[in-house]
């Protein structure tokens, strides 16, 4: 019963909600749709119990911080996030328009030869970026992204990231193994891989232990390939921004436990130094440390 209801009413019922929301921010110019986007989530955000877990994160990754400021950035997260819902519905002129792909020799060697390889990125700025960016460069890379539960809101969401982002499969058994497919195949492989996992190998965040994917760490020691470490940056005029600022050669690491713990455990750090940088920018409403 409890499935039938949410079949045939509430997804539905949440359907057609987001539906009018996005033709509504559709119509509006981008920045005015952030600027009531922003709005509506500084406002009833706070009041949702999710804040709580968005607060306790920040407690606990900057706890040497005044409450002045975990508050002030706190109401900044909310603001960004207001800007990232709207932003579906504008998501032809970010990707024509709004995204800059810096160009150094980590892009070079990622972007400009024929080699498969990994590029890792986190829930940051807006999560898009790192796929739409990779898109601006090239054809050949696929990525495994979490769907909504809403089979509904699924499909839109599924049919926007084909036309703006690169090739796309589900977050499950299916979507991995089509993910190596392609990834044999000739396509090189896109990952936002820094939220928490009920299994996974257990590294420190923030001087706390948290799990993360091993996946990345996986292919690239079987595959011999690169991990290059990259990040979306919202600029002062949202705008974006997006930077590859390292790589990790597996070349010459053998493929064992050892070194699957080094790879994901520098992953990890990189995650918290970008984090550290633009805390306002991040996506703290995932239940980060499994907190009560």
């Amino acid at each position: 019963m409890n499935n039938f209801l949410k079949f045939f009413f509430r997804y539905p019922i949440e359907f057609i909600l987001f539906i009018d929301f996005f033709i509504l921010f559709k119509i509006l110019p981008l920045n005015l749709a952030r600027i009531i986007g922003s709005l509506i989530t500084t406002n009833i955000g706070p009041l949702l119990p999710v804040n709580n877990i968005a607060k306790k994160n920040i407690e606990i990754a900057f706890p040497k911080e005044s409450k002045e400021w975990q508050k002030k950035v706190l109401k900044e997260i909310w603001h960004n996030f207001g800007c990232i819902m709207v932003e579906y519905a504008h998501l032809r002129e970010i990707l024509d328009n709004r995204i800059e792909v810096i160009d150094n020799k980590y892009s070079k060697d990622f972007f400009d030869n024929d080699l498969q390889n990994i590029i890792v990125s986190a829930h940051s700025s807006n999560w898009e970026i790192p796929g739409m960016s990779c898109r601006i460069r090239s054809n050949k890379i696929s990525a495994i992204v979490r769907e909504p539960n809403n089979p509904f809101i699924r499909h839109f969401l599924i049919s926007l990231r084909k036309r703006y982002s690169v090739n796309c499969f589900s977050k499950d058994m299916t979507g991995t193994k089509a993910l190596i497919k392609n990834f044999q195949e000739g396509d090189s492989i896109a990952l936002l891989a820094d939220q928490q996992l009920s299994s996974g190998l257990n590294v420190k965040f923030f001087n706390q232990d948290m799990n993360i994917s091993t996946l990345p760490a996986q292919i690239a020691l079987k595959s011999k390939s690169k991990i290059f470490l990259g990040w979306p940056v919202r600029k002062s005029n949202n705008d974006f921004e997006f930077e590859i600022h390292d790589c990790i050669n597996s070349a010459n690491m053998e493929n064992n436990e050892e070194n699957i713990l080094l790879i994901s455990s520098k992953i990890a750090l990189f995650y918290e130094t970008m984090i550290k940088k633009y805390p306002d920018q991040y996506f703290w409403f995932h239940n980060r440390w499994k907190l009560k």
